[in-house]
């Protein structure tokens, strides 16, 4: 998902919110004032506390909020029109506003004025819908200069194919780029100009820039679903079908309809939309919270190190003055640093004849060397217990690594990788992940990545939350040296 859809998506909740705390104030404003309503008069010997209304006002608009996220008013893909969210909204703030009668009936009290309450609800839908029409705005603002726009290519050429892309066409959200054949041959009855076939989808995507894939042809066998499925996984693009093609089993599924069409996104995991942002805000919470109390760890972590033997502090650079990278999300690299642990100038000496010998993850794209010489003895402690790691929380506050994720590999490694391994690249790499509390060292590599994709595509805040306690016991209490 675009950054932009992200941004448009979230920015509902706090302009919600603002609209909500407007509409309170405007209500009382005008109940206090009679002289902006000749016909109305002050409620008699009214003396509102303003901290008070502040804090009931603060904690109504919280719950408005959540009211309008249980009836799906913040998804992030647009799949209901402006009429739909429009009597939604209403529905959800006359359901608010009898709770909030609920409320004070049930504690014997009474809301400051029965008038207010009624122009609170009235000027409620009025800048929920007025601040949402706005943000509406804004986004095909953005659209009109390129920002936010997909490039979107469709697979098949049909009458199907052919409607979709006549309404796309006609989207200021989307750019479609074209069609491309489902099968070997180029349909010369097609009335339009195809891009090329199937076999050259490749090379179609690079060219073209693609960012989203429909598949709207129903001469797709099973085999060749979960090809394109899996070619636009190892890509990241998007990927959707047209309903009633093929079945393949997904958990995470989201329709939306566009003007009549129905379309079924396949998402690769949950972390696309509200998920990416908790994951993020999560991440970045704690990560600092976790910095801050390790500090003491990291000034006796660089004592020692330093008093052990010479030579940075942190591992940052090769041997050969470059930086240490590793791949992130969908293979983008970032610096990558931890604290030394081996010897300094013997990071190239990681595939050497000699040292190769001792790979305990042979046949596989991976280098973890059994007993390696060039690590300290500090490195040893260090590394037993992951205090080496810690310094990739800046990488988490950063925004490069997650607290959970896959393991972040180097580069070389990724290169070897086979098209299938390259779905643990749809997410953020992590300090810890499923992987590494499910084994550690024991699993080889094709279960790492089995547990890796598993997490991917389960993931949850309660699974990160159940994962960090498991690496508590991990690292305090260590079977295996990594």
């Amino acid at each position: 998902m675009k950054h932009s859809e992200l941004f448009f998506g979230a920015l509902r909740v706090p302009v919600d919110f603002l609209a909500v705390i407007a509409a309170f104030f405007a209500a009382r404003t005008i109940r206090l004032h009679p002289t902006f309503f000749a016909d109305f008069q002050s409620p008699a010997g009214v003396n509102l506390d303003f901290a008070g209304f502040s804090k009931f006002v603060t904690l109504a608009a919280l719950a408005l909020i959540g009211i309008f996220a249980i009836n799906r008013l913040y998804q992030m893909r647009d799949s209901i029109g402006f009429g739909k969210e429009s009597r939604q909204i209403v529905l959800s703030v006359s359901v608010w506003l009898l709770l909030i009668i609920a409320y004070f009936f049930f504690r014997r009290e009474f809301f400051f004025s029965r008038l207010a309450l009624a122009y609170t609800g009235v000027f409620t839908i009025f800048f929920v819908s007025f601040g949402r029409i706005t943000i509406q705005q804004l986004r095909k603002l953005f659209w009109h200069f390129g920002v936010g726009v997909t490039k979107i290519l469709v697979v098949g050429t049909n009458s199907n194919s052919l409607a979709l892309a006549n309404i796309l066409q006609k989207n200021p959200r989307y750019r479609f780029v074209g069609f491309i054949e489902s099968g070997e041959k180029i349909n010369s009855k097609f009335p339009h100009k195809s891009l090329g076939t199937f076999t050259n989808l490749e090379k179609i995507v690079k060219k073209e820039c693609i960012e989203e894939v429909v598949l709207a042809s129903h001469k797709f066998t099973h085999n060749d679903m979960r090809q394109l499925l899996t070619f636009c996984r190892t890509n990241h693009l998007d990927f959707r079908f047209m309903p009633d093609l093929v079945g393949v089993p997904q958990k995470n599924v989201d329709v939306e309809t566009i003007q009549g069409i129905p379309l079924i996104s396949l998402r690769p995991t949950p972390l696309t939309s509200w998920g990416r942002i908790i994951k993020r805000i999560f991440d970045f919470g704690i990560g600092l919270s976790v910095l801050i109390l390790t500090i003491p760890i990291w000034l006796i972590t660089a004592i020692i190190i330093k008093l052990d033997s010479s030579g940075p502090i942190f591992f940052l650079r090769k041997d050969d003055g470059s930086m240490v990278l590793r791949v992130g999300k969908q293979g983008l690299l970032f610096p990558f640093i931890k604290f030394r642990s081996m010897r300094t100038k013997t990071d190239s000496l990681r595939y050497s004849e000699k040292l190769i010998k001792k790979n305990s993850r042979g046949g596989t794209p991976l280098v973890k060397l059994k007993d390696d010489p060039r690590i300290t003895r500090v490195g040893k402690f260090i590394r037993k217990y992951s205090i080496d790691e810690l310094p990739q929380l800046l990488s988490v506050i950063r925004g490069d690594m997650s607290l959970v994720g896959p393991r972040p590999h180097l580069p070389e490694e990724v290169a070897n990788y086979k098209p299938r391994h390259r779905r643990v690249l749809t997410i953020k790499p992590g300090m810890t992940g499923l992987a590494q509390v499910s084994g550690r060292s024991d699993l080889n590599f094709e279960e790492e990545v089995a547990f890796d994709t598993w997490y991917i595509e389960n993931w949850s805040i309660w699974l990160d939350l159940k994962i960090l306690w498991r690496t508590i016991g991990v690292v305090l209490f260590p079977k295996h040296q990594e």
